[in-house]
């Protein structure tokens, strides 16, 4: 299929397993490092662990729900940069994502999104995931809790682009703000949907 977009990433997409537990027809090789500039990434998406969301739940070691679970996010940051990389998607591997995503929004990031070796143009539209306003207010965002399987899946990511390209893993620490009060925890995914 043509692609009629491209979706830059930068949190758990970064890891081809779970990539491709969404798109499983893309091709990694088709998808390339690159960096988004202008922004930070942070640990910014609060999912209200409440049971007010229909689709899943986080558990501890006792059965009990932290308030508030933090996935990664980007925020506008003017000197800042995020590297991630870019994946070609037609429509439905684009409604695939907005699936998987629903703690977020498409925002269009054509333009910003540039390639490190300057060797290619990100296809257009170009967009990205960020975290819908009710999903990141900061007091939520404070009494959050990463979960250790999730952090763990965007450092493999990591690792696998270190492969490809030295160096993403330095520009991933470069780019990301971890809040020194986050607490990284064992939590267990429960799919209610």
């Amino acid at each position: 299929m043509l692609a009629t977009a491209a979706v830059f990433a930068f949190g758990s997409l970064l890891d081809p397993s779970s990539l491709l537990r969404t798109l499983p027809a893309v091709d990694l090789e088709s998808c390339w490092a690159a960096r988004l500039m202008g922004h930070v990434r942070t640990f910014g998406v609060a999912f209200p662990n409440d049971a007010s969301q229909d689709d899943k739940a986080y558990l501890d070691g006792s059965d009990r729900r932290p308030p508030f679970v933090l996935f990664c996010d980007v925020v506008r940051a003017p000197r800042g940069m995020v590297n991630g990389i870019v994946i070609p998607v037609g429509d439905e591997q684009l409604q695939e994502l907005r699936r998987r995503e629903l703690r977020y929004e498409v925002a269009e990031v054509s333009g910003r999104v540039v390639d490190p070796s300057a060797e290619r143009k990100p296809p257009e539209p170009c967009v990205t995931f960020v975290g819908r306003p009710e999903f990141t207010v900061a007091r939520d965002v404070e009494r959050g809790v990463v979960p250790r399987a999730y952090l763990d899946s965007v450092l493999r990511g990591v690792d696998y682009w270190e492969r490809r390209l030295p160096g993403f893993a330095t520009e991933f620490r470069r780019s990301t703000e971890l809040p020194s009060w986050a607490r990284v925890v064992d939590l267990r995914r429960v799919d209610l949907a």
